[in-house]
């Protein structure tokens, strides 16, 4: 790829970065509404004890500028912390992260499809297709386990502050590596998933 090449396709890129960020900054409130049942399912999987409600809070600040909270009731029994420690049934425990921040990896799975090289309108619109099915599926694998995490993060000093304390949940694992870079990774293993798929069917 010539140096001339590389710019353009360099500026492409930005392009479709900031057309893409655009539509999430005015859109980005109906898509997330749109996935709350989604997300609460995958939140129940991932935490039983917890009986999860989500909503949108506005920023004061700006009103394109939005946070998702998520409020979780401690369902029928306590939660183990350590050999003293608890968390009763009916607590309410919340958590929040910022609307934008949580579609970063969506940007960047949709700006790489955008760019990426084909030989027609077919190839790219099966390519764009590909994108909004597995742009879901980066959101699920992302945004519950911040949200969840954030909440268990929260109360673990207390857990390792006595004797015995409870394992750490998995996914504050995932979420360290997640928001450590891995969000972009996965955005990008994605894209080259669904670059992927599409060759596959246009070959079929």
């Amino acid at each position: 790829m010539s140096r001339r090449e590389l710019f353009h396709l360099t500026l492409k890129g930005l392009l479709a970065w900031l057309v893409l960020s655009g539509l999430v900054l005015y859109f980005g409130e109906w898509l997330i509404k749109g996935l709350f049942p989604l997300l609460k399912a995958v939140m129940i999987t991932m935490a039983p004890d917890f009986s999860p409600s989500l909503k949108l809070m506005k920023s004061a600040q700006s009103q394109l500028d939005y946070s998702i909270e998520l409020s979780v009731w401690v369902l029928l029994r306590p939660i183990y912390l350590n050999a003293s420690h608890f968390i009763p049934p009916g607590t309410e425990l919340k958590s929040s992260a910022h609307l934008l921040h949580s579609f970063v990896p969506l940007v960047i799975e949709g700006s790489i499809l955008l760019i990426w090289p084909v030989q027609g309108w077919r190839q790219r619109l099966l390519l764009i297709g590909l994108g909004l099915l597995t742009s879901a599926l980066v959101v699920m694998a992302t945004l519950p386990a911040l949200l969840l995490g954030k909440l268990e993060i929260s109360f673990q000093d207390i857990a390792e502050s006595g004797s015995n304390p409870r394992a750490v949940p998995w996914f504050v694992d995932w979420m360290v590596f997640c928001e450590m870079g891995g969000r972009w990774l996965l955005a990008i293993a994605i894209a080259w998933l669904c670059i992927t798929l599409q060759r596959a069917i246009l070959r079929a």
